[in-house]
């Protein structure tokens, strides 16, 4: 188990654990990379957040596997209203989860306390939010049954915080909600849910279908046809729909005030909101200064901001637009490292710091070679001679990319007088490539969403601020399955070459990748990290729903 936190917090009261959402092992590893100190996640039963990817046992395992590696916490849910049947399960989940190495259990049932303190006494005791803990005396009778943190209720203000501090045990822990999505109902208790669309969709079960987000009109009891839109100003009808919080300016009075834990709200949310609002976060809790990191909150999906309860009253969401974004994640790096044109064929490519994330890599084939420019980790797909001459291979096909692949399409188009017509890709495309100058570095990502040739991308780079590249020599790294003629007949791209890091793959230039969880690289001008996230500014995405 981890001991300590992993970062410092710059000029705090105390120092603060900043804790990320995991709904997925990709989440959980952006949550990682970006700087988080510990992450909540759940597994496949007793969950507040169904609708996220969650954890089998195995899952749990490798989660806290890596985790741990990373010097990071892992906190697994148990906080659902539980029923007799539950109850009956949990004393083999927790001893699970102890088993894996679990830093500790969020419990909201007394009865569910009682199993874990008895089944799994390694595990450490966080009172939910759900118990809806809101002063010393009841924090003091949970202490007293074992817990050591308690998450206090969304529903508390900054001075109610202070003044729990001051009445509990130093060692008992205080942690707090600071951004994301908050409940009209207290402290999430709500039947809504249950009653408008079924008892399965219940949100004490992790399944809520959020009605209190859609919109409602009042009817005259006479009049039972004439329907009236509940309006305030020019808005909409959200007359139920909450705010979400951010709290990125108030994390000093939060330590001031004694919370130990800062919590970032999210399970069902997807990796580039995770990435997003832990490294905001990380750089305030690090001495930056809120007001430089408040617009990287605005990239992601959310609702209009408010300090939730901690000042007051948060207000409701009573505008036309849900969700609010900009921003689309296009890619994950997988390697980064210094362009090498004029390497001989064997020589390697000094500089390359390379990691594959665990959630990319499952199904990628490719060689050890971490000195390689555009190297990977290791598959056990390659045999040992197709190893030894991967570094050789890797070497000579920078060197000549895109020279090569480009040679070989000129002589074939300029011998066959009907090539164009046959839909092969243009001399004049193939030109605009061999003139295309390389830049220092060159990196493999994992796409996610479409990005072009040139076009300009912001990174996302955990120490640094946000900077952009504009990616060239753009390269498919098409699989072993795929089609080279399917390519050049859909005039999508220019053969380039086998792929030396996979067999039986095929390197395409092209200059749009567009193809979600595929393998593509490209020049760039600044070095980039395995886990950073490149995402793009685009005003015209579809507004209305929660994407990534």
């Amino acid at each position: 188990m981890i001991t300590s936190l992993k970062h410092t917090c710059a000029g705090m009261a105390r120092p603060m654990e900043l804790l990320a959402p995991a709904g997925g092992m990709e989440q959980l590893e952006c949550a990682v990379h970006f700087g988080a100190d510990a992450v909540y996640l759940a597994g496949k039963r007793f969950g507040m957040r169904r609708r996220a990817s969650n954890f089998d046992d195995a899952g749990i395992a490798s989660a806290v596997k890596f985790a741990h590696e990373h010097g990071v916490k892992v906190f697994v849910t148990a906080n659902t209203l539980m029923k007799d049947g539950d109850v009956a399960a949990l004393p083999d989940f927790f001893a699970m989860l102890q088993n894996a190495g679990v830093d500790a259990a969020i419990v909201s049932d007394m009865g569910a306390l009682s199993i874990c303190k008895r089944t799994a006494p390694k595990l450490e005791l966080h009172l939910s939010t759900q118990a809806s803990c809101m002063n010393a005396e009841a924090a003091k009778a949970y202490y007293d049954l074992g817990v050591s943190r308690v998450v206090v209720a969304r529903e508390m203000s900054l001075s109610d915080i202070a003044r729990m501090r001051e009445s509990i045990p130093d060692d008992l822990e205080i942690e707090a909600f600071v951004h994301g999505a908050m409940c009209m109902a207290y402290s999430g208790r709500c039947l809504m849910s249950d009653y408008m669309v079924s008892p399965s969709r219940g949100a004490n079960n992790g399944h809520c279908a959020q009605p209190c987000r859609w919109k409602y009109t009042v009817v005259e009891e006479t009049r039972p046809g004439e329907p009236f839109s509940v309006i305030e100003e020019d808005g909409g009808s959200f007359i139920m729909s909450s705010t979400d919080m951010n709290m990125l300016s108030h994390v000093r009075e939060l330590s001031e005030a004694g919370v130990d834990s800062i919590k970032i709200e999210g399970r069902a949310k997807g990796a580039y909101y995770v990435a997003s609002a832990v490294n905001a976060y990380r750089h305030v809790l690090d001495g930056e200064p809120a007001d430089a990191w408040q617009a990287e909150l605005e990239t992601t999906s959310h609702r209009p901001y408010s300090t939730g309860f901690y000042f007051g009253a948060p207000g409701q969401n009573q505008g036309v637009k849900e969700y609010a974004r900009d921003y689309q994640m296009v890619a994950r790096v997988v390697s980064c490292g210094k362009n090498a044109p004029s390497l001989a064929a064997g020589e390697s490519a000094d500089g390359a710091s390379l990691s594959f994330p665990q959630s990319v890599a499952a199904d990628q084939a490719v060689v050890t070679d971490p000195a390689v420019a555009a190297g990977v980790v290791a598959s056990d797909r390659l045999d040992a001679a197709s190893r030894a001459g991967a570094s050789s291979r890797c070497a000579a096909e920078i060197q000549s990319w895109p020279e090569a692949g480009i040679a070989a399409r000129r002589q074939a188009i300029a011998s066959d007088p009907y090539a164009e017509k046959k839909g092969c890709v243009s001399l004049s495309f193939i030109d605009e490539l061999a003139a295309s100058p390389a830049q220092a570095y060159r990196a493999v990502v994992m796409c996610r969403n479409r990005f072009f040739e040139g076009e300009t991308l912001e990174v996302l780079s955990p120490g640094r601020g946000v900077f952009a590249i504009k990616p060239t020599r753009l390269v498919w790294h098409a699989a072993d399955d795929a089609s080279p003629d399917d390519v050049e007949r859909r005039r999508e791209g220019v053969l380039a070459g086998a792929d030396p890091r996979v067999v039986g793959g095929t390197l395409c230039a092209v200059n749009v990748a567009n193809r979600t969880m595929e393998t593509y690289s490209f020049d760039c001008g600044e070095e980039l990290r395995a886990g950073d996230i490149l995402r793009v500014l685009r005003t015209d995405q579809c507004e209305g729903r929660t994407i990534e």
